[in-house]
């Protein structure tokens, strides 16, 4: 797998030194050894995470202000590389979260979707939401990611809600994102989310025990849908 570097051309022979190679198609300097992709690490820009595989999740969605049902979508990885963990190879699946950067090719597609960026009161960053095709407003990750019952890992908890359906992008280059990882065993481990949910009687991860092997069963819950294709990714 390719993964292109961000080189200054006062830099690239450093880069070549170290084994990076030149792409003269896509005017890029890549590495396609991933073992060695940690000395690299300077050239990734401030992207977090590659992602060899990425998938589009989709959803319906009821919209928390106008009540409509509507499409939703995220992003999720079965094989990745995060520099959090020194580059080394994930096969959990991972649904990302607070996207805030991704190549352009890839936010062309989403924007069809409507998942663009917009700024967040609930973190007072701007990242990548869905949004609403009737009233515009914002459907942020905190509906989509932390609320169990409307998750995209709902099916897995609540044997009666809609499945999910998954599409696999068909990339030619590791996928270089800004995201942050879900950190699900340590999530559903936290003392303060029971707590929580003792007091409220409002379910959560922690309740429901949402950790990473359950979510490593997501698409035996999900629909398969066709591959997509994405021009220049």
């Amino acid at each position: 797998m390719k993964v292109m570097l961000d080189v200054p051309f006062s830099e690239k022979d450093l880069a070549k030194s170290k084994g990076a190679k030149w792409d003269a198609i896509n005017k890029s300097w890549y590495i396609d050894d991933m073992q060695k992709i940690q000395s690299f690490a300077q050239w990734l820009a401030s992207y977090s995470i590659i992602c060899e595989n990425l998938y589009v999740l989709k959803k319906r969605h009821i919209c928390w202000k106008c009540k409509k049902k509507i499409n939703t979508v995220l992003l999720a990885t079965d094989k990745s590389y995060a520099e959090h963990e020194g580059y080394k190879c994930n096969t959990n699946i991972q649904i990302l979260t607070y996207v805030k950067r991704m190549p352009e090719a890839l936010a062309a597609y989403m924007k069809d979707e409507l998942y663009t960026p917009s700024f967040s009161q609930q973190i007072q960053e701007s990242y990548y939401i869905n949004h609403c095709k009737y009233c515009k407003s914002i459907q942020g990750d905190n509906f989509l990611h932390e609320i169990p019952q409307q998750a995209f890992y709902s099916k897995l908890c609540y044997k009666s809600n809609d499945p999910i359906s998954y599409s696999k992008i068909n990339n030619a280059f590791g996928v270089r994102l800004q995201a942050e990882p879900p950190y699900y065993d340590e999530v559903c481990s936290s003392q303060n989310m029971i707590l929580a949910h003792m007091e409220s009687g409002i379910e959560n991860r922690a309740s429901l025990h949402v950790n990473q092997s359950l979510i490593n069963k997501l698409f035996n819950c999900s629909k398969k849908a066709a591959t997509i294709e994405i021009s220049g990714l």
